[in-house]
């Protein structure tokens, strides 16, 4: 095994709560081409009644392995917004006891709301990872249960930074593949938040003109203030060789790609339901494929690429973030303790900062 997977076992055997008799989980997670030494975790102090990976992330090797000792349930966002679907799938799998959800991008938020009342189990709380699921149980009008979203975490800005920096990577060697450069052309990124502004910069060092396109305004001063000139997005999409969506709230509607520049290739961060809307371009544009993972789409002489069907790129090359990723699952596992042993309000609310600075402490033992 891999000397840094050697040391992600030792970090969880040494954050590892104590056995919680009684409660399961039900865990979203990326099943990339890496040891489970994180689900393997959860299992040893709760039962792992369920895990359920995201449809757009997911190793062939890891699922095959994860199998053979979890039930694995493969479900869309979409499905799982049907409190009915929902609740038969956790009522089959947890039928008594406490449940916490582990989420990743509010894949229980449509359902939330009346959730727990349809469970044989009790539901303990929820624990959400990203800034896209964070948005969807604060845009809730009230919660049945405790929330803990690590998506504002300072302990997660590592991996949001090293996301940013593996987007890029992904994103020249996908155009490398159509023997085309970043270099020469002019870039844009949608959103300044903590990813897009790592991409921005990752571009930037590598002397590429980036400009942004941000509607927060106090984003847009943070993105001037580091030299980025700010552009309106009609602007940006009809200028801009290379587009970045970074927003994880539909940068792209179906009309924007109408005025997209010819031959400019497009990539997005996150799932292709969160930052494109796709359902109509893909009727209307004739689309062909480039490349294993590039498409192009045509109509009237107006052409442009596309990455991934308009999914995360840094999943093709496997979103590697090093030990950091174990940083930010070993906030998921503080978090679940802390709902356990303690009495919250219903509410969207983070871990305590000395929860995190203990977890902080760990994390340097093993890996600095």
């Amino acid at each position: 095994m891999n000397p840094l997977f050697f040391k992600a076992n030792h970090f969880f055997e040494d954050i590892q709560p104590e056995s919680k008799q009684g409660l399961s989980l039900a865990v979203v997670t990326h099943l990339l081409d890496t040891p489970p030494v994180y689900l393997d975790c959860l299992e040893r102090f709760a039962d792992l009644a369920m895990v359920l990976p995201k449809p757009k992330s997911i190793s062939r090797s890891t699922l095959e392995q994860v199998e053979q000792h979890y039930p694995v349930i493969i479900k869309k966002r979409a499905q799982l917004a049907s409190v009915e679907v929902a609740s038969a799938i956790l009522n089959h799998h947890v039928a008594d006891g406490e449940l916490i959800l582990v989420d990743i991008g509010g894949y229980f938020a449509s359902a939330l709301p009346v959730l727990p009342e349809q469970l044989t189990a009790k539901l303990k709380g929820v624990v959400e990872v990203t800034e896209n699921g964070h948005q969807r149980y604060r845009d809730l009008k009230s919660l049945p249960v405790p929330v803990i979203s690590i998506a504002r975490s300072p302990l997660k800005g590592p991996e949001d930074y090293l996301t940013g920096q593996s987007i890029v990577y992904s994103a020249e060697a996908l155009m490398r593949e159509c023997h085309q450069i970043m270099h020469g052309g002019n870039a844009v990124v949608f959103g300044y938040g903590k990813i897009g502004r790592s991409i921005a910069k990752a571009l930037h060092a590598k002397n590429i003109n980036t400009k942004v396109v941000e509607i927060d305004p106090i984003r847009a001063i943070e993105a001037r203030s580091r030299g980025f000139d700010l552009i309106q997005k009609e602007e940006a999409l009809q200028s801009s060789d290379v587009i970045f969506c970074a927003t994880g709230n539909q940068s792209l509607n179906n009309h924007d790609f109408n005025r997209v520049k010819n031959g400019a290739f497009i990539f997005s961060v996150t799932s292709s339901d969160d930052e494109l809307d796709l359902a109509r371009a893909n009727v209307s544009y004739e689309v062909s494929p480039v490349t294993e993972h590039i498409e192009q789409y045509e109509r009237l002489g107006q052409y442009f690429y596309l990455a991934n069907r308009g999914n995360a790129i840094n999943f093709i090359h496997n979103a590697e973030v090093g030990p950091y990723i174990y940083l930010v699952q070993g906030e998921v596992i503080k978090a679940i303790d802390y709902l356990c042993n303690s009495k919250l309000e219903h509410r969207l609310q983070s871990l305590p900062e000395t929860e995190r600075r203990d977890l902080a402490v760990r994390w340097l033992t093993h890996f600095s």
